[in-house]
């Protein structure tokens, strides 16, 4: 097989691109754009080109060298930043507005979590934080609830693990756990599609892998039935583990037992329950819930 570089993978082809794909943004969208590196909203990092290069970067790759398409989704990606307004979720759980945009944000976000359905909680062996899904907590099925609910922690998965590894990985991991889950817990066709193309559309580049854990025969056929929405590249990172020995089989070189829950490795040493409360205000937003000494640091 040959390991010849694509076109469009060639490093020099792709810094060219994406600078010139800067050079058609505004300085406010460069500004945006450097904003999705959490480590630059915070002032770690207060390389601007750099932190908008690697949007752009991402993009590029994604879109397989289409150069339009590309710039457009990066735009696209920013005005949605924007709209869902990524700002309030990284500040709402540790500022206060009094009745302003903070305040309506916590408690939106507050209802969308409070079930304990999304978290993020521990880190594999290379730094990268594990975005946590369990399944069988849902509490709703409205689109933008749900798709609200995502959004904050994919930001905080992603602030994770620039923070943990210094900005050297942009990829993380997500753990879906289907133990327990019935039907009555399943989220519409039309919800999936919505949280699934944003995710497409608007953080390209950014998933390592996803665990789909103990998947109930009703979730793989309605996987046959949803996996055509999903971008090839992506479905081939999406991976069904089922059972003690396939878990073990599969984790032991990715995350150590101390950095797992239960449902990921059947010796992990997490709690297999997740404190919404300290999770949401007493963790930092760049760091994984329960990693550390205690679940405030990191």
């Amino acid at each position: 097989m040959s390991n010849k570089v694509k076109p469009h993978e060639d490093p020099v082809v792709v810094e060219q691109a994406s600078r010139k794909m800067l050079s058609e943004l505004s300085e406010e969208q460069v500004e945006k754009a450097a904003l999705s590196s959490y480590a630059y909203f915070t002032g770690k990092n207060k390389d601007r080109e750099g932190c908008a290069l690697a949007m752009a970067k991402r993009h590029f790759l994604a879109d397989k060298g289409d150069y339009s398409v590309a710039l457009d989704k990066m735009r696209n990606a920013i005005n949605f930043f924007d709209e869902i307004d990524v700002s309030s979720m990284r500040k709402c759980f540790y500022d206060s507005d009094d009745g302003g945009p903070l305040d309506e944000m916590r408690k939106a976000i507050e209802s969308d979590v409070s079930a304990g359905r999304l978290a993020v909680c521990g880190e594999d062996f290379s730094g990268r934080a594990i975005h946590i899904v369990l399944c069988r907590n849902k509490i709703t099925d409205n689109p933008d609830a749900l798709l609200r609910g995502h959004i904050y922690a994919i930001e905080r998965c992603l602030a994770a693990t620039e923070s943990k590894t210094n900005g050297k990985i942009e990829k993380s991991i997500v753990a879906y756990d289907f133990s327990g889950m019935s039907h009555s817990h399943a989220i519409s066709l039309k919800t999936f599609r919505k949280i699934g193309a944003a995710l497409q559309n608007y953080y390209p580049e950014r998933l390592h892998c996803t665990y789909m854990i103990d998947v109930p025969v009703f979730i793989r056929s309605l996987w046959k039935v949803f996996s055509p929405f999903i971008d090839p590249v992506t479905r081939k990172k999406i991976v069904f583990i089922n059972g003690k020995e396939e878990k073990e089989k599969t984790f032991e070189t990715v995350v150590a037992e101390e950095n797992a829950m239960p449902f990921i490795r059947p010796g992990g040493k997490m709690s297999s329950q997740i404190d919404m409360n300290t999770f949401l205000y007493k963790t930092p937003f760049d760091c994984s819930y329960g990693v550390g000494e205690s679940s405030q640091t990191c």
